[in-house]
Formats: structure tokens, sequence, C-alpha cells
């Protein structure tokens, strides 16, 4: 590594960071206590890795059972784990378990000795620890799994407004009892709007600095305008049906509908000048469609709402070149670098550098942890601020940089940008 490449890691580990995403519980007391790193770690992204080398999901079933003997289960999954710890997601465990318990790496010798130290974590303090003492990261945009409050521990996370259940809904009778809590009675399509206007404007006096939506999970994130009495037509009859479905399926009341509120939802985040996030590029997990992710099929979401920021997810891997041209030719399009750290750190760095040549500085953030545990987060963190590190020293050494511009774009990569795009003030010293 360069010398350079040495002071901008070392400069940039001195950063106080916006964390632009993450999907932790929102009080440290609701963090599961009866559990151990087996069961915690393999909760979210690693699981994934360990399947497709060839974990059998039956034998994953019984590696997350805390209840067994841990070593059993460790001799279960480690072939598994040897096999993907190359990985993004397998590499940020190792950082984060030296970082945090000064433990090497997970194996064999070091399970036992790693789970006394990760039962100790449990006690209270810890998430400030890790987020505060270790990651200074000043706050956290939080997604919590619970998508009907934004109740969080504000020193640690800033809330956010699920958009999800209002344009993707489970179910009338789902549909009902949500509108109920907002006192509207659901007869038509302009009830339903009356409802999420409450509940969006109930967020905004709460002090969420963000709408996200995550639909590409369960259906393209094509979001054509329909008719309004299409729309409207679609409400009747899943009310008339009292429609009921699972996950996977096209749920009530169906594709015009949901078109319609995404386009309704676009305009209460212009209304009220509030950024959404969008999920695209790949998800998480094994066996999802990932065309329905596609970042193009944004394009006329960000033709007709120019008042919306919008802060594109995982830099659409692997169409972070389509990404690029989609902030490029769009003023409100942004580009948020959470998850991809991890989801692969070459391709990070590939696109970072390409990003500095094709779009404004401004427009890139660089880091969100993106975990539901927290023991996950600064490792992550760690080969973010490698990775920009090493795409900012590859600018230097193409003459586009020097030093010092190279320190004041990682300032504006990991804190100023989100800074300002989710409108979080600096905290007072």
């Amino acid at each position: 590594m360069t010398k350079n490449y040495e002071a901008l890691l070392e400069y940039i580990r001195t950063l106080t960071i916006i964390d632009t995403h993450e999907h932790l519980d929102p009080f440290e007391e609701k963090r599961p206590s009866e559990t151990d790193f087996l069961q915690e770690y393999l909760r979210h992204y690693f699981n994934s890795d360990l399947v497709s080398s060839g974990l059998p999901l039956k034998d994953l079933d019984v590696v997350l059972d805390h209840s067994k003997p841990l070593m059993d289960r460790w001799r279960l999954v480690e072939p598994f784990w040897e096999n993907a710890r190359n990985t993004g997601y397998g590499r940020a465990l190792d950082h984060s378990v030296r970082i945090l318990y000064g433990i090497p790496g997970i194996n064999s010798k070091t399970a036992e000795a790693l789970d006394a130290a990760f039962q100790a974590s449990l006690k209270p303090g810890h998430y400030r620890h890790v987020l505060k003492d270790i990651c200074r990261i000043q706050t956290s945009i939080l997604d919590a799994l619970d998508h009907e409050t934004r109740e969080c521990d504000r020193e640690l996370f800033s809330p956010l407004f699920m958009s999800d259940d209002w344009i993707h809904p489970q179910s009338f009778d789902f549909m009902t009892a949500w509108a109920e809590k907002h006192g509207i009675r659901l007869h038509r399509l302009e009830d339903w709007e009356d409802a999420c206007t409450h509940a969006f404007e109930e967020a905004v006096g709460q002090g969420i600095v963000a709408v996200k939506c995550a639909l590409a999970y369960e259906r393209p994130i094509a979001f054509p305008r329909p008719h309004y009495a299409d729309a409207d037509a679609a409400f009747c009859d899943a009310a008339s049906a009292g429609l009921t479905v699972g996950r996977g399926v096209k749920r009530a009341p169906g594709e015009a509908f949901e078109n319609h509120m995404m386009h309704f939802i676009c305009r209460l985040a212009g209304k009220h000048g509030i950024t959404f996030q969008i999920h695209t590029g790949i998800q998480e997990g094994y066996g999802n469609n990932l065309y329905a992710s596609y970042p193009v099929h944004l394009n006329n979401l960000f033709h007709e709402y120019p008042e919306v920021k919008f802060d594109v997810f995982h830099i659409s891997y692997p169409w972070y070149m389509e990404l690029a041209t989609l902030s490029k030719q769009f003023q409100n399009v942004f580009i948020d670098m959470c998850w991809s750290h991890i989801i692969s750190p070459e391709a990070s760095v590939k696109a970072l550098s390409e990003f500095l040549d094709a779009v404004p500085v401004n427009k890139i953030s660089a880091f969100g942890g993106d975990y539901v545990f927290i023991d996950g987060v600064p490792g992550h963190l760690h080969m973010a601020q490698i990775d920009v590190a090493r795409a900012l020293d590859m600018k230097i050494e193409q003459g586009f940089f020097d030093i010092d511009e190279a320190k004041a774009v990682s300032k504006k990569l990991f804190y100023e940008n989100p800074a300002s795009l989710f409108g979080i003030k600096p905290n007072r010293e």
C-alpha cells in the first residue's frame, strides 16, 4: 500500500460517521439476551453464504438452535464456514470479533472464547460502546423491524417511515385495521389515502429523516402511473372479496392500487421534503427474483418527482453503472453504498472509483451497516473505510486528487453528504 493510502485510512478512521441504514433493535433492552454468537451472527447475511456453499437448510436450523451445545453446532457448520469465510460477509465477522473482543477470527480454536466474550457483551452499554466509542457514528438511520412505530433511542438512531405496507398491504383486513388506528373507516381508495396521509404526517412530527421502500423483495420496482379509476376499482374489488393471501403472492388489492400508492407516497415525500430510500440490486437471502430490483425500473419516478430526493440503496449491485448513469442524469438521484462493502469489497472499490469519474461527489454516501445485530457494524465499517481509502488512493495515483483533496472527499462521503441529504445537524460540541 502507498503512503497516501495509509495517511488516508488513518484520517478516515478519525471521521464522525452518518450511518445511512440499519435494522438494529430500536432500544438496547430489546436485543435478544438468551442467545450465543452462532445464533446471533447467523441471523443475517452470512447464513446465505453458508447455504450457497451447500449447508442444508435443516442443518442451518440446528446451528441456529442455541439450546443445543455450541461446539456440536460449530462442528456441523464448520466445513461450510471455511468455504465461505473468504466472502465479504465472512470477512466482516472476522473483523468485528477482532475489533470488539481482540479475537483474531472465528474458528474451532476461538469459538468458545468468542462466545464467552459475546455473552459478556449482553450487559447494558454494548450498543453505545459499539456505535459511539468504536464506530464514531453520530446517528444511524433506523429501519426497525417493527414498522408501526418510530420509537427508538434518539441518541443512537434517526427513524424513518416504512412505506411498504401502505403500498403493498397483506390483505383488506390488514388495511382495515391500519386505517382504524388513524380513526378512518375504509369505503373508497380516498379513505386509504387519508389514512396514509395521517400516518405519514404523524411520522414527520415524530422526526423521521427518510421514507423507505423495500418492495423489490415482493414485486418488481416498476411503478407506471395507473388511471385513478383502475386503482379505485382494484381497491373496491379487494374490499368486496375480503381478500387475504400470503407472502410471495400478489396481495390485495393488486397492481394498479400499488402503483397508485407509490406515486401518492412520492407526493407526500415531496410535500414534506423527506428523502426517499429505495432498495435496489441484490436481495438478502437466497432464491430471490433479482430482476425485480433493477434500478432502471425507477426511471419514471425520477422524471415525475424532481422535488423528491431518491437515495438509491446498495449501489444497485450488480448494476452499479446503471445507478451511476441515473445519478449523473437526474439531480434528485443519490447513490447509497449501504451494504455494498460486505456484498463485494472489490466491486465497491471499483464502483466508487467509477462514481468519482462520472457523478458529482456530493451525491454519494459511503456507509450504511444494514445489520440486524450490533456486532456486525464495526466489521462492516472497517471494510468501508478501507474501500474508500483504496478508491481515493487510486485517484491520487492517477493524478486526479492530491492528498488534501482526497481527505476532503472522504469527509463528504462519510459525513457531509448524508448529513445534507437527510437534514441531520452536527452534534454540538
